[in-house]
């Protein structure tokens, strides 16, 4: 190879490093631009389309996350919190305190107790329930000569308050009769809770990328259910569920249903006289005769209705036997003012026994 070859070579090689060199920047260039526009996938950076795209969707969003949108949220925020604080210091206006006791001294308030209940105005020869009434499950301790046990000595202060509390408020609405009072399983409440919410169909998930809603307050308060039968005529009824409903201690209605005996408006109009025409002649297929002789009652019926007369008179009529499943609720709103009376009498205690 001469010299002329061998210089051509070497430019040529040159040359060509300096060509792989360019395109090797070109290349860096081109894909630092892209990575720069569309992001970095395996590192996690997000390009300036994706910035841009995002920067769009925010500032046509309800609230954009400026400086004033931040305040405007704070201050939502603090107005719901106070907004909570102050309907649960409404709800538990009505929180009772538990003076600490003992099985004995609270077998005797019971029976104490139950005689005022029962001695309160009602239908019953001027009383409100019967002579034998033991108030349901507090029959063990009242009339039974058991002592209740002192592990659940808290919460049958708890039901007791709120059997007495059902039964003055359904005496000031003037019912006839109170039939049964009756623990209700908490379960139960709990179970028609999750029936709702079922019908109302599967909670929706939060889209992708957006944090889940906080969860609910583990603040619960003490909730206690029960089966109140009692029988009440149409005035007293409607006060009754009135008065549980706008009643300082927070009750609860979960469910209600009525019912009569028997009706005096299709008595007086000879309807039970007509079922029983309508039982014997159920098996012959034959028309009435013109002629036919119409029963006593229905034709006294209808000669009061031509005078002008009352048919039957609603207050006269047999009252309303209503079934109410209802649960009060505690918040607890006292309870550190009890812990601290009961702690100061325990130290009195200890003084005097000094």
């Amino acid at each position: 190879m001469n010299k002329n070859r061998m210089i051509l070579a070497a430019t040529g090689g040159v040359v060509a490093l300096a060509v792989l060199a360019m395109a090797g920047l070109v290349w860096n260039a081109y894909s630092a631009k892209v990575a720069a526009l569309e992001g970095d996938f395996d590192e996690g950076v997000d390009g300036l389309e994706t910035v841009l795209e995002k920067a769009q969707r925010l500032s046509r969003s309800p609230i954009y996350p400026g400086a004033e949108s931040v305040k405007a949220v704070k201050a939502k925020a603090e107005a719901m919190a106070d907004w909570r604080k102050e309907a649960l210091q409404f709800a538990s206006k009505g929180d009772r305190p538990l003076e600490k006791t003992t099985p004995p001294a609270f077998k005797a308030f019971l029976v104490q107790d139950a005689k005022r209940l029962a001695s309160l105005h009602g239908a019953v020869n001027g009383a409100l329930v019967q002579p034998d009434f033991a108030f349901g499950p507090f029959k063990d301790y009242i009339s039974e000569g058991k002592m209740p046990p002192e592990a659940k000595l808290a919460e049958l202060q708890r039901r007791w308050d709120d059997v007495a509390t059902l039964a003055e408020t359904l005496s000031e609405c003037g019912i006839d009769e109170l039939v049964s009072v009756d623990f209700r399983d908490g379960a139960a409440a709990d179970g028609q809770k999750e029936a709702a919410e079922q019908q109302r169909g599967p909670r929706r998930k939060p889209p992708r990328g957006r944090k889940p809603a906080a969860e609910e307050s583990s603040f619960k308060p003490a909730a206690f259910a029960y089966t109140v039968v009692y029988r009440a005529r149409p005035n007293a009824l409607v006060k009754s569920l009135n008065a549980f409903a706008t009643c300082e201690r927070f009750v609860v209605v979960d469910s209600f249903s009525f019912d009569r005996s028997r009706d005096g408006l299709a008595e007086a109009l000879g309807g039970e006289e007509k079922k029983a025409e309508a039982v014997q002649s159920g098996g012959r297929r034959r028309r009435r005769r013109g002629g036919d002789e119409p029963s006593a009652a229905q034709a006294s019926a209808e000669e009061s209705a031509a005078k002008g007369g009352i048919v039957t008179d609603p207050v006269l009529d047999a009252p309303f036997t209503v079934t109410l499943a209802v649960t009060v609720y505690d918040f607890g709103s006292l309870a550190d003012d009890a812990a601290a009376k009961g702690d100061a009498a325990a130290k009195d205690e200890k003084g005097a026994s000094k």
